[in-house]
């Protein structure tokens, strides 16, 4: 784990990271770092900032990459557009993530609930089938999301789930749901 928060950093190096939710309660013992002290090189870099952190984060790890390396977004957004401005759009995986997660305070994490994981490829010659690194990258969460999928459509889960905020927004202001706004003519 790398962050800029290094009251979080030091709180994780002592104890684990807590995570807290109505699905379990437990702690992670994880290496934590801030981005100054971090070194190594990686082949996969997941980045899990809110969006206006995106490029700042990858300008940040981007020497940790390996040369065969990808990065990852697991965040609200079309953040796979900024990520592809800094390491390159064959480098850059997408990554649809519909669940809920929020930093409380240093060291703690609350997890909210399970939702998809959807990874795919978001250009090139891999764009519609389905490569060696995206199924690592499914496989691994596994772990974390059983039900993670690879798509060879990433981007209409990405731009769907854009669509579907809008649509959450715009029923703030009124009573009715989504359903019920969709249903008037």
């Amino acid at each position: 784990m790398v962050d800029t928060v290094e009251e979080h950093v030091a709180i994780i190096d002592r104890g684990g990271m807590r995570i807290t939710g109505p699905i379990s309660t437990f702690t992670v013992r994880i290496p934590a770092f801030t981005a100054e002290a971090v070194s190594g090189e990686w082949d996969t870099i997941i980045i899990a900032t809110k969006a206006h952190h995106t490029e700042v984060a990858v300008r940040a790890l981007v020497a940790h990459l390996s040369a065969a390396g990808c990065v990852i977004s697991a965040q609200n957004g079309l953040n796979e557009l900024t990520i592809a401005d800094v390491v390159g759009a064959e480098r850059t995986v997408g990554a649809f993530v519909n669940f809920g997660a929020d930093y409380i305070e240093p060291g703690v994490i609350h997890y909210g609930g399970r939702g998809a994981v959807v990874v795919g490829e978001i250009v090139g010659r891999a764009e519609h089938s389905v490569t060696p690194r995206v199924q690592s990258i499914r496989d691994a969460w596994l772990d974390f999301a059983d039900r993670a999928t690879i798509t060879t459509n990433i981007w209409g889960y990405l731009w769907g789930k854009e669509a579907y905020g809008a649509m959450l927004f715009a029923t703030a202001l009124t009573d009715e749901s989504i359903a019920d706004a969709l249903a008037l003519p």
